[in-house]
């Protein structure tokens, strides 16, 4: 994972950067922290003059990630946790994003009545154990990878409720839950339908998926070449070196 870091004078935080040092996050030193699945997809977003919608912001790593790279977009981050929630607050201003990146301090179940169908393009990086999954001792790290309740279907439906007709919802996903992802947006009729694969190294099975859909569209399904991150030496492939740099990711 490319991020590096530094301590924070305050015992229980790290501050650490994306993109060559261009976005710094300040984040829980224990409990969860953000990790490459983050920094891919701030990396695979492309926006021009949108307004995107991150559910389950975290302390930021996508929404920062992607306005860094796309200064012309708008971002609401939406992240119900009170302390990930203000240091999400506490990130946007470091990064002077204020003005383009908006926090909401909600649950995705209690999104406001007109975010209805309002958003050119809905990401997530969802909670991507099953409910059923081995419970951690800390409780934000349990509502990072587990969430507390709702289901992958839930973040869907949430997902394409808030986006605009031919907007989009793209999702990080673990390769294993793919199934779960393409039978939801076909019984919907959402089209255009793209898989990008990543695989840790070479040879390996993916283990993650970028999967984005377009609302209201006929359009069929593509799976695209994905990316590769690791050489079998552990060192970074060179389309990963580039999607870590905030670069964008070869499609």
């Amino acid at each position: 994972m490319s991020v590096s870091s530094s301590n924070d004078n305050q015992e229980l935080y790290t501050e650490d950067f994306i993109f060559c040092k261009q976005v710094r996050l300040k984040q829980l030193k224990k409990g969860y922290r953000f990790g490459s699945d983050a920094v891919l997809l701030a990396s695979y977003i492309t926006a021009n003059k949108e307004l995107l919608l991150d559910l389950g912001a975290g302390v930021g790593a996508v929404s920062l990630g992607i306005a860094w790279r796309n200064r012309q977009c708008q971002i609401v981050a939406v992240e119900k946790d009170p302390e990930i929630g203000a240091l999400l607050s506490e990130n946007i201003a470091a990064n002077q994003m204020s003005k383009q990146v908006t926090t909401e301090p909600i649950s995705i179940e209690h999104l406001p009545a007109d975010f209805e169908s309002r958003f050119d393009h809905v990401i997530a990086n969802p909670p991507f154990h099953k409910n059923t999954g081995t419970r951690s001792t800390n409780r934000h790290r349990n509502l990072a990878h587990i969430g507390d309740g709702l289901s992958l279907t839930d973040w869907l439906t949430k997902a394409v409720w808030a986006c605009k007709s031919k907007g989009y919802v793209s999702f990080m996903i673990r390769a294993d839950r793919t199934d779960e992802v393409i039978s939801f947006l076909n019984a919907h009729k959402i089209g255009e339908v793209t898989l990008y694969p990543i695989w840790p190294v070479h040879g390996n099975p993916a283990n993650r998926i970028i999967i984005s859909a377009r609302k209201n569209s006929k359009t069929g399904s593509i799976i695209l070449p994905g990316i590769t991150l690791h050489n079998t030496d552990g060192s970074l492939t060179s389309n990963a070196s580039l999607a870590m740099k905030g670069l964008g990711i070869k499609r």
